[in-house]
């Protein structure tokens, strides 16, 4: 019954976060800038996170200290103001489906990362995963086929954004591993998300960037959906999904995003994904596929000693 409830749960959480890159799509076409959307939606978020966050503090009997603040910050400005920015942007350029494939793909760049930053051994025949990524990575890119009816010059900009974007989580998850491990996600979550909209509003104001231009009741309600539904009630079922089988095992929300994306872009934009998106696709989810069944391995073998 318990694995029965993680699969519903694991479903909730990939069609909640399904729809982040195409709602995004929405919002640039509606010439909001990727700054704005992240500003807005992400404080929404935050205030969402914030009582469960406090409640967590009252638990734990949080202590502020200098060394978690800075990492909270740290997270913060890397995940909201970095990383989820240049994803936001590359929909200017290229598909949902491509975004969320190569965010997606981050999972798999942590490996190198977190091996270069916090000196981790590399999961046996991880190696593979890492090239099959790249590969897929290249197929996407091909400068020949263009996305989105647009030219081949505009689709490797985005494609690229997307890469700088994946990396910029990779870099995220490792040092998100430590804070949530000593304050819990609430905590991380709700506090990263306002000092990421803090440096976020400090950077619109210096540069005199608008953050309420082009707003109206269309608009306001995606990003109201963005900070709620995605951010928020989807986050919520991924902990669920946590709760009810392992850690390792919710995260096959991130194999089955990369499947329902383009789905939910032919149903909603009626768009169609080209072939070679379609091949680099197929090609990253083998990769995670791969790098999961490592990771199950090896909580097994860990189990077991």
């Amino acid at each position: 019954m318990k694995s029965y409830k993680g699969v519903i749960f694991i479903f909730l959480t990939a069609l909640c976060f399904s729809t982040q890159e195409i709602v995004g799509k929405y919002l640039a076409t509606d010439k909001l800038n990727s700054l704005q959307i992240n500003l807005i939606s992400f404080l929404v978020a935050a205030i969402i996170f914030l009582p469960f966050a406090l409640n967590d503090m009252r638990k734990l009997k949080f202590k502020v200290t200098k060394r978690t603040i800075g990492l909270i910050a740290f997270l913060g400005i890397v995940q909201v103001s970095i990383a989820m920015t240049l994803f936001q942007e590359a929909l200017v350029f290229t598909t949902p489906a491509i975004a969320a494939v190569i965010l997606c793909s981050n999972a798999i760049i942590t490996i190198p990362v977190a091996r270069v930053i916090l000196k981790e051994k590399m999961p046996k025949f991880s190696f593979i995963a890492i090239i099959l990524a790249a590969i897929g990575i290249i197929v996407i890119l091909n400068p020949f086929a263009g996305a989105d009816g647009r030219g081949a010059e505009s689709h490797m900009i985005g494609v690229g954004l997307c890469v700088l974007g994946a990396i910029a989580m990779a870099f995220y998850n490792v040092f998100a591993s430590k804070a949530t491990k000593k304050v819990g996600p609430n905590i991380t979550n709700s506090f990263s998300f306002f000092f990421g909209v803090a440096a976020l509003f400090i950077f619109m104001i210096i540069f005199r960037i608008p953050i309420l231009a082009n707003l109206d009741l269309h608009t306001i309600g995606l990003l109201v959906y963005l900070g709620i539904v995605v951010k928020g009630i989807g986050y919520f079922f991924f902990l669920m999904a946590i709760k009810e089988t392992s850690a390792i095992t919710a995260t096959s929300v991130f194999y089955i995003k990369p499947i329902i994306v383009p789905i939910l872009m032919f149903i909603i934009m009626g768009k169609m994904i080209t072939i070679n998106v379609l091949i680099g696709t197929l090609i990253i989810i083998v990769a995670s596929i791969i790098l999961y069944k490592i990771k199950k391995n090896s909580e097994l073998k860990k189990i077991n000693i």
